[in-house]
């Protein structure tokens, strides 16, 4: 099993760099925006003050909490930028760990050494759990010696919870990605299907933000459990979130282990 994990985190070493750097490098520019920008914070919360609050609500804004720090970096690292890095990531480990090997004919040397299919999806599901996690702590370490460069105080533990929230979202994720990977055989259509399912909800987090009748969509959405400037500002966390997440996660990976243990796959 050790064998297998290694090659696939060495295999895919260079894309697991890039977006802890490229994730590093967007922390960094909002960090340093952030002294230039609060001369203008008075005016700033006078605009978003004048956007409905529906839409506010949507895009999980909110003017009194955006002109702090935690409520700036919420919005603008952690609400759009950070979140879309998971899913690219997640997604593409899957994909490239079942349905790839599938497409290119690869997993037929792996069927045909003296491993069992558990030890084999194991292997490959911990070795995104291992980038997930890489990514995860390279992005919430690298806050604690900008903001002192910057000198900029921060409440340490909302980051910190925001940090666990994270790698639980995209545990849900990999275990989402991973089950789409088991059940075909071409990596695009495997890639496809759950980015569409976040894209789908997404938009309806949006819509039931912003019509009344419809606001019970929101419950259908990763994006209403995760939601790093509450959590930055204010430490709160939907209790549902944990159990949406852990459930997701245990219960996808269980069906994509079942599904690839039972396909027929040639040798």
């Amino acid at each position: 099993m050790l064998t297998i994990i290694w090659q696939t985190i060495k295999d895919r070493k260079i894309s697991i760099i890039v977006y802890c750097l490229t994730s590093i490098l967007f922390l960094w520019m909002y960090i340093a925006l952030f002294p230039s920008l609060e001369s203008s914070f008075d005016a700033l919360k006078e605009y978003i003050n004048s956007f409905p609050k529906g839409f506010l609500d949507a895009f999980g804004m909110d003017a009194e909490t955006f002109v702090t720090f935690e409520g700036y970096i919420g919005s603008e690292q952690f609400t759009f930028v950070w979140p879309i890095m998971v899913i690219t990531l997640m997604i593409s480990f899957a994909g490239g760990a079942i349905s790839s090997e599938i497409e290119k004919g690869t997993i037929e040397v792996l069927l045909s050494q003296p491993i069992s299919r558990l030890k084999i999806f194991l292997s490959k599901y911990l070795a995104g759990v291992f980038a997930l996690l890489v990514f995860v702590l390279a992005t919430f370490i690298s806050i604690f010696p900008m903001v002192e460069i910057y000198d900029i105080s921060i409440k340490s533990e909302n980051f910190i919870k925001l940090g666990v929230l994270g790698f639980v979202m995209g545990l849900a994720i990999f275990s989402l990605s991973m089950f789409f990977s088991t059940i075909f055989s071409e990596k695009g259509r495997a890639n496809f299907i759950p980015a569409g399912i976040l894209i789908l909800m997404y938009v309806l987090n949006i819509i039931a933000g912003l019509k009344e009748n419809l606001k019970n969509l929101k419950y259908g959405s990763f994006f209403y459990y995760y939601n790093p400037s509450k959590l930055l500002v204010h430490g709160e966390i939907d209790s549902l979130a944990w159990w949406i997440f852990g459930g997701v996660f245990l219960v996808a990976a269980v069906l994509a282990l079942i599904i690839f243990q039972k396909r027929d796959i040639a040798v």
